[in-house]
């Protein structure tokens, strides 16, 4: 490790990383340029749908230029609509050419932007459906939006936007399922010690890494990327260290950096989580 890592805001300290991503890992990178360490395990994995055929469909309709908009809440989707684009002969930026897509933050729109495609909005603030939905342009006329997303999202953006009056097909793009157990030197860490904080980018994180490596010992920082998962870490009675003030990598990086500094809480032991 270098001079510059080893004096970094976090150096010495080894970091779990909920890693779900083939290649590199951008909290694994920001980490390692603050000096830390960092401990991969797939607290969660995401997987297509059984049956694309419904996908498929909508993607004809997108590249027949039936949608006004195309709303990525999650960089997780990508993968799967690239892949169902290729089966059909085109790809994702050529089925939104006629199209105006929304990102639901800086992260989703440099993965879009990645495969080509442009991005007319993204919103201010935490990434999240209640921003998009705030700052979602008016209604004038007819419009109809498409919204891929998670089995285990959240249905806010889709009832607001019907809501406003917009036409809104959603579809399941991707399953999220609990990751594989993790290896026994990782677990002997976690229990042992030898982890000093634990970064978590969704509820779904938060509820695997209980489940997988149990609650986190005393003096383990909890660092979440957003309030959602700020509260469902709560729910399950993990002490929450610190909120990133934007839900991107090196965000959720310094946010830990700040905890670091700040004396413990002196409520800040972990709570068993409810079963």
């Amino acid at each position: 490790m270098s001079a510059a890592l080893d004096q970094g805001p976090l150096s010495g300290l080894r970091v779990l990383v909920p890693r779900t991503t083939t290649g590199l890992d951008p909290l694994a990178i920001a980490l390692t340029a603050a000096g830390a360490e960092p401990v991969a395990v797939e607290l969660i994995t995401t997987v297509p749908p059984e049956d694309p055929t419904e996908i498929d469909d909508l993607l004809l309709a997108l590249d027949a230029g039936y949608y006004t908009w195309l709303a990525v809440t999650s960089a997780a989707t990508l993968p799967v609509l690239t892949s169902r684009a290729e089966e059909i002969d085109s790809t994702l930026a050529e089925l939104v050419a006629d199209t105006q897509v929304a990102a639901v933050g800086p992260a989703t729109a440099r993965a879009l932007r990645a495969e080509g495609v442009h991005v007319d909005l993204v919103p201010r603030g935490t990434s999240s459906a209640a921003s998009m939905l705030e700052q979602w342009p008016a209604l004038s006329g007819e419009g109809r939006v498409l919204v891929p997303h998670a089995d285990l999202a959240s249905p806010r953006l889709v009832d607001g936007l019907r809501a406003r009056g917009w036409q809104v097909d959603d579809v399941v793009a991707y399953r999220t399922l609990r990751g594989a157990p993790p290896e026994p030197e990782v677990l002997a860490a976690w229990s042992g010690g030898g982890i000093d904080g634990v970064l978590l980018t969704s509820g779904s994180t938060a509820r695997h890494l209980v489940e997988l490596l149990g609650p986190p010992p005393p003096g383990v920082l909890v660092c979440c990327i957003g309030p959602s998962t700020e509260a469902e870490a709560r729910r399950l009675g993990l002490p929450v260290a610190a909120v990133a003030e934007a839900q991107t990598p090196a965000a959720l990086v310094e946010a830990l950096a700040s905890a670091r500094t700040r004396p413990p809480h002196p409520d800040s032991h972990p709570r068993r989580a409810p079963r």
